[in-house]
């Protein structure tokens, strides 16, 4: 067992994971190397979800303080990175080339979710089977169907009610195994596709795909613990703690701490104390500096302020980080010639932090290619 790490604070766990997931410090190369490091990136509503490797990529544009969204698009566009459900019962886009590890990671405790939560609105595992041989041949040969398309092709081959929550369903099992995962976009829309036509081939068994997984996790996301791990892939304690320890027992470079009663898990160095002044970050709602850490949430949210006067439902979906933990929310509208960007924070800021939270916004203005700013401060 570690021994406890007594100078570490929640501050100073938020700053690591921010260079860890490589939003502070040097930026990666480009969003490929982003979403490479990252391994998914949860991505409930695409746009927003750019945001995520755009932030932790160098500037590929004029005036830019990260990449451009343009960058992801393109990825998403020459299929390299693919937007599907995988890890949990919700959007990630991944790596093309990490899909086959990811499903085999996780994909049957996932399927267990689905194929539960099915039945509460009349999906039975022979619907399941039969909508997913339906997929496959509706998206041979090169075939792209967006969800509508898709909802035609099954009720075509007698699958009654393939529309709205039941059409969600028998997708998402028929991505989770491995039949199809995101096409070509079609006039905007997330399409379909065959999964081996779009995903490279390559066997990899259960315990070698979690090792992976865990090993990618805490290189990306550290310090963090097994918990976390394990809710963030849907996988059994006992299966990620294994994986686990063959990593710090094989020398792959992970390391472990105690702190605050619990065991984190680590990759490198730690980096050493920030200064320099406070830093804010608008990011999406659904960034992994938040959706990481279940265990350990309490270190997503800023220390200054009791957890109590966080809000249950935030104003805004998308989060206001200061110095790496959630401070608020906010949110976007682009006009014609700027862009309105509404905040709302659980307590005042400093003038520094004023400061801090303008920069950031106006690295926000730069990246959705407005040339002007109007910025609403609002807070508890």
């Amino acid at each position: 067992m570690p021994t406890p790490t007594r100078d570490l604070t929640p501050a100073a766990v938020a700053a690591w994971r921010a260079r860890s997931q490589r939003l502070w410090g040097e930026r990666l190369a480009t969003p490929w190397d982003a979403f490479e490091h990252l391994a998914a990136v949860q991505s409930q509503e695409y746009q927003p979800s750019k945001l995520t490797p755009a932030m932790r990529a160098k500037p590929d544009g004029d005036g830019l303080a990260y990449a451009g969204a343009g960058g992801v698009d393109a990825l998403i566009e020459q299929g390299r990175v693919l937007r599907t459900h995988v890890l949990r019962t919700t959007w990630h886009t991944v790596p093309a080339a990490d899909l086959r590890m990811l499903i085999a990671a996780s994909g049957d405790r996932v399927m267990q979710v689905i194929v539960n939560g099915s039945r509460g609105i009349g999906i039975d595992l022979r619907t399941h089977e039969r909508a997913t041989e339906a997929l496959a041949a509706a998206t041979a040969g090169g075939r792209h169907l967006t969800r509508e398309e898709a909802g035609e092709a099954l009720e075509a081959a007698g699958i009654a009610g393939a529309s709205g929550q039941r059409l969600g369903h028998l997708l998402m099992h028929a991505e989770v195994s491995a039949v199809i995962c995101s096409g070509d976009p079609k006039d905007g829309k997330q399409t379909y596709a065959s999964f081996d036509e779009r995903v490279p081939t390559g066997a990899i068994g259960k315990d070698e795909a979690i090792r992976e997984l865990a090993r990618r996790f805490f290189a990306s996301r550290g310090p963090a613990t097994v918990k976390d791990f394990t809710r963030w892939a849907t996988l059994k304690v006992a299966d990620a703690k294994a994986a686990v320890d063959e990593l710090l027992l094989g020398g792959s470079g992970l390391r472990e701490l105690r702190y605050d009663d619990r065991v984190f898990y680590y990759e490198g160095e730690r980096p050493e104390p920030e200064d320099g002044g406070p830093v804010v970050d608008f990011v999406q709602g659904y960034d992994e500096m938040l959706c990481s850490y279940t265990d350990s949430k309490d270190l997503v949210l800023h220390h200054s302020v009791p957890r109590a006067l966080f809000p249950d439902r935030p104003r805004f979906t998308s989060a206001i980080l200061l110095d790496g933990q959630v401070v608020g929310n906010w949110k976007a509208a682009v006009k014609k010639d700027r862009v309105v960007i509404e905040t709302w924070r659980v307590r005042g800021f400093t003038a520094a932090e004023i400061a801090a939270m303008r920069r950031g916004a106006d690295r926000l203005r730069a990246w959705f290619g407005s040339p002007e700013m109007e910025l609403g401060l609002d807070h508890a």
